[in-house]
């Protein structure tokens, strides 16, 4: 596993004179947001909401059962005991979802299983129900139950984790922000941009209040100031983001044009894409105060395949337009 030393990092909570940009990181969990509400908030700070298709009743359902899950500790000075409460998968019949609600029994030689309901949606009544409940002293699992039903709704008509991080990333890539090698969501923002920050862990706050599941999710961000040590760490890690990024769209690229992609509207996209990160690198130049040429052999042969997306598309569109 990679790990970020913090400590070469150089930054202040302060903003002054002399700001490289800022050092920006967020942890996502599984939230759920109606997503009117997410549509609605990210008007409000100018972030991009497509709204997504909906969920499956097979993913709602399998995403439902699977958020219920506890562990339980009884103190006991002549026997502690820990146990844990989940959904598993069991039999079911054409066109039934059904997981049971187990209870595992932590012991000192092997664990043991005791079955306290059965969870099932029937497709073709689009019902939702559990049966089969067994009472047990330490765990309510009616109640267990109900929440899962409560989740499977909500799972169908809200925002979750994937959409987010969809949302969240398009505006850091909108910010020319830079993953910064190593595990998480850990971004540095050029001083242009360092700005929009805000409106960022805004957002982040935001949908913590409009969550509606039992989790949390954080951002934070502080300043890095602009020294040659900082600068030369920032280089380094803009190569090693955007030789991902150029691979990822010469590969696309290339796709479309061995193909023979007979949409404009894609071309045109990816096209865009292209001189955006072109765009992105001269601005580094400038932050960075260096000039980025060792990707020089990569940009010029995605330049060529930018331009030859570029001319696909207009003879698409004029052949379209005759």
């Amino acid at each position: 596993m990679e790990h970020i030393d913090f400590n070469k990092i150089v930054g202040t909570s302060q903003e002054g004179e002399n700001m490289l940009g800022k050092f920006l990181y967020f942890s996502l969990s599984n939230i759920l947001v109606e997503k009117e509400t997410m549509a609605e908030l990210c008007q409000t700070l100018g972030m991009e909401f497509t709204g997504g298709s909906r969920v499956s009743v097979s993913d709602a359902f399998r995403s439902a059962t699977g958020d219920i899950k506890e562990r339980i500790s009884l103190r006991d000075p002549v026997a502690p005991r820990i146990f844990q409460i989940y959904c598993r998968d069991n039999k079911r019949g054409d066109g039934i979802l059904s997981r049971e609600l187990v209870k595992e029994t932590v012991g000192r030689e092997s664990n043991t299983y005791e079955k306290l309901a059965n969870i099932q949606y029937d497709k073709d009544d689009a019902m939702f129900g559990y049966d089969n409940l067994v009472f047990d002293a330490d765990v309510d699992a009616a109640q267990m139950c109900r929440r899962a039903e409560e989740l499977f709704e909500l799972y169908q008509r809200c925002a979750n984790r994937k959409q987010l991080e969809t949302v969240c990333l398009n505006y850091l890539r909108g910010l020319e922000a830079t993953k910064i090698s190593g595990n998480g969501h850990l971004y540095f923002v050029p001083r242009h941009q360092m700005h929009r920050v805000d409106a960022f862990e805004a957002f982040i706050e935001m949908v913590n209040d409009a969550n509606k599941n039992d989790t949390r999710i954080s951002a934070n961000s502080f300043y890095i100031i602009d020294d040659e040590k900082q600068r030369a760490k920032m280089t380094e890690e803009f190569y090693s983001a955007v030789k991902r990024e150029i691979q990822e769209y010469q590969d696309r690229a290339s796709h479309f044009i061995d193909t023979g992609s007979q949409s404009p509207a894609i071309l045109e996209r990816w096209a865009m894409k292209i001189d955006s990160l072109e765009t992105k690198k001269r601005h580094y130049e400038d932050v960075l105060r260096r000039e980025l040429d060792g990707l020089d052999d990569e940009f010029s042969t995605l330049q060529l395949l930018g331009q030859e997306l570029s001319q696909r598309a207009r003879s698409l569109r004029f052949r379209q337009a005759a």
